[in-house]
């Protein structure tokens, strides 16, 4: 009785999230068959484990990202984080597999976080209320011009040893205009309106 008004609503509540469960159950059956049809295929060929190493971590890394997907979607701050923690651990496993951490540290881990950084500032200022017409790719360029910049500084700090910015410069220099049109036609003649009202959604 207590549920009577509500109750379509929470059967279709229910169902969704059933449906969720038996997605990620699913899934994980597919997953853990992987890694194991994987590991024993490379035992035999192999003689060891080599190239079953990498299939492994990415089937893993690939659920566990499907898995925050699936229960963690609408919580930004619980998902962003832990895909990017999910994606270091892989990064790092692929290191320690091939080269017993080399390269992660210098490389892999500065590039991820400022992907992760750069990613999650677009999510959440397309989350606030200012931030969902034209004004929303006119950040995102500017974000990724930024990004540009701070992946040539790692790549040469970590091949050359100093700084020698070129292509990124190139690259921001050619975006910046395009998001300064973009910011002038929300602001100026769209007067801020919301990307759906533009393509009618």
């Amino acid at each position: 009785e207590h549920l009577s008004q509500n109750y379509p609503s929470e059967i279709i509540r229910l169902n969704r999230k059933e449906n969720r469960r038996h997605l990620w159950e699913l899934s994980g059956i597919i997953a853990f068959s992987g890694i194991v049809v994987c590991t024993i295929v490379d035992l035999l060929i192999s003689k060891g484990l080599r190239w079953s190493l990498f299939s492994d971590v990415s089937i893993l890394a690939s659920w566990i990202i499907m898995t925050f997907f699936l229960y963690e979607y609408k919580r930004t701050w619980v998902i962003i984080p832990g895909l990017m923690l999910t994606i270091l651990v892989a990064l790092l496993a692929y290191d320690i597999i091939t080269s017993g951490v080399n390269w992660f540290f210098p490389l892999g881990l500065p590039l991820a976080i400022s992907a992760f950084v750069a990613a999650g500032t677009v999510v959440v200022l397309y989350q606030a209320a200012d931030f969902k017409g034209f004004n929303i790719i006119a950040v995102t360029l500017i974000v990724l011009a930024g990004f540009c910049i701070i992946t040539e500084m790692i790549l040469d700090k970590y091949l050359k040893g100093s700084v020698d910015l070129r292509w990124s410069l190139i690259a921001a220099v050619s975006v910046l205009p395009v998001a300064l049109i973009f910011f002038f036609y929300h602001y100026r003649l769209k007067k801020g309106n919301q990307l759906g009202s533009f393509f009618h959604i």
